[in-house]
């Protein structure tokens, strides 16, 4: 007798278990129809499913994924996410066995990638149309993607700049801190906040910013550039030949370096240095023998050195290449005068003037 009462008591949990472990008709029923694709009923018994095992996990996980994902509803989607963790995050759903806390984190993958790829080549379109109303779509669908996996910092990056060509710079700083914060090892989320700043006049902060971004990536001479020109605007003109001479070391684009050895003449020039403005300019013009610019920076370093027949040779070279351009010929009849040439600046000052009409 004694074994038997025995035998009842070890059968009690295990047909509890069996009972539990097994789905309930509302369940059952609710599955038939979303692999029918019946996607009102499958609603209508996922929630009575939901109000027979309020704290069934799995139950929780198809709502969000089969109704609250699927009207894009990615709040309600991710509060009822957030409670079937709370139950068990370690339960596994029966059809794919993986746990809930697994699936969660797929589904939400899955559902920001898709959003975040349609804001893109909404934000895309807009830099090839410059329509603001695509702008604002662009904007509605990020916000969207960031509805559904604030984790992802990526989405704030990109929004900041999709603010800032609104016009919205709060919330273009706002976003772009917020990304910088979630990922503080990314050159791009670090450059573009530093790109920010700099435009909304932060040009301190931008400058930490940027730097941290070079150190990130040292070879990138967009970031070096970039500081290099905060250096400037903030008025460290040494800093900023400093950073130039940098960015000249690390690009290999023959007309972007073009491009830093002109600004590198130009800085040396307003600093006196007469010597490498010379050699900056020269370098850009070799380089890019079309960049009149760099000619025209030559024929002026020359001028304020106060070599005029070198500074006549570039204004010459100018006139050839840009003969209705009037500045050149101004230029031409300056040094003119300092040579004493009064006759010769007289012409090249009037040749100006009718070119100038």
């Amino acid at each position: 007798m004694f074994l038997k009462i025995r035998k009842q008591i070890l059968l009690i949990p295990v047909l509890s278990l069996a009972f539990w472990g097994c789905p309930t008709q509302e369940y059952t029923s609710a599955k038939l129809y979303i692999q029918n694709e019946d996607w009102e009923k499958a609603e209508e018994f996922l929630q009575k499913a939901l109000e027979v095992e309020p704290e069934n996990p799995e139950v929780m996980v198809q709502i969000g994924y089969h109704i609250h994902a699927k009207k894009g509803e990615w709040t309600q989607m991710n509060d009822i996410f957030d409670r079937a963790i709370a139950v068990d995050p370690d339960k596994k759903i029966l059809e794919v066995s993986r746990p809930v806390k697994e699936m969660v984190k797929n589904y939400r993958s899955m559902f920001w990638a898709e959003n975040y790829n349609n804001a893109v080549r909404l934000f895309n379109e807009y830099k090839e149309s410059r329509d603001k109303t695509v702008l604002d779509k662009a904007v509605q669908k990020f916000e969207e993607t960031a509805t559904i996996d604030p984790s992802e910092g990526q989405t704030y990056s990109i929004l900041a700049t999709c603010y800032f060509e609104l016009g919205e710079e709060n919330l273009a700083v706002q976003n772009a801190r917020k990304a910088a914060n979630m990922m503080p090892d990314d050159f791009q989320t670090n450059l573009a906040l530093g790109q920010i700043l700099s435009r909304t006049g932060e040009k301190a902060a931008a400058v930490e910013f940027v730097k941290i971004a070079v150190g990130l990536d040292p070879s990138s001479s967009i970031a070096i550039r970039q500081l290099a020109t905060l250096y400037y605007d903030m008025g460290n003109k040494e800093k900023s030949i400093e950073t130039f001479g940098v960015a000249i070391k690390t690009e290999t684009d023959k007309m972007k370096k073009s491009d830093l050895y002109f600004n590198l003449g130009v800085l040396n020039m307003q600093m006196g240095s007469f010597q490498e403005a010379e050699d900056a300019f020269m370098f850009a013009y070799d380089l890019n023998p079309n960049d009149t610019e760099a000619l025209v920076g030559m024929a002026q370093t020359f001028e304020n050195a106060e070599k005029w027949r070198r500074a006549s040779k570039f204004y010459r070279e100018l006139i050839v290449l840009e003969p209705e351009n009037p500045e050149h010929y101004k230029g031409m009849a300056r040094v003119l005068i300092k040579q004493g040439d009064m006759d010769g600046a007289t012409r090249y000052f009037e040749k100006s003037k009718k070119v100038g009409r």
